[in-house]
């Protein structure tokens, strides 16, 4: 992933806090997408083919719409990319978090397990 879609992604879990963090890997763990006001995520499978904003059969796309950010802009990372970066940003809430880990650790997996991540 290039470094503008990192930051990007920095960018929505900065945005949705770590108040609702363990809300987004709730919502993550059954294929929800989640977001406030201009910054969103989904899932491929939350569009049909014929949808407008159909991306693809797999993965999730992180959006971001004016005033967030000066231009619309979008990010779609397959499952396994999306996975990997979703572990920086657990590495960094657990430690600032230790209390919540269990309950971290288990969304993570229940991830894993829903989109068969092999990593």
């Amino acid at each position: 992933m290039d470094n503008k879609n990192k930051d990007l992604i920095n960018y929505f879990f900065q945005v949705m806090g770590d108040e609702r963090f363990l809300r987004i890997l709730e919502k993550f763990s059954n294929g929800e997408g989640y977001g406030i006001e201009n910054v969103w995520c989904v899932f491929a499978d939350d569009y049909e083919e014929w949808e407008e904003d159909y991306f693809g059969d797999e993965g999730i796309a992180f959006y971001f719409d004016y005033p967030a950010v000066e231009e619309d802009e979008e990010v779609i990372l397959d499952y396994e990319n999306f996975y990997k970066y979703l572990n920086e940003f657990v590495r960094e809430y657990v430690e600032r978090h230790p209390e919540n880990k269990p309950e971290v650790e288990n969304y993570m997996k229940r991830i894993k397990e829903k989109y068969d991540i092999k990593v």
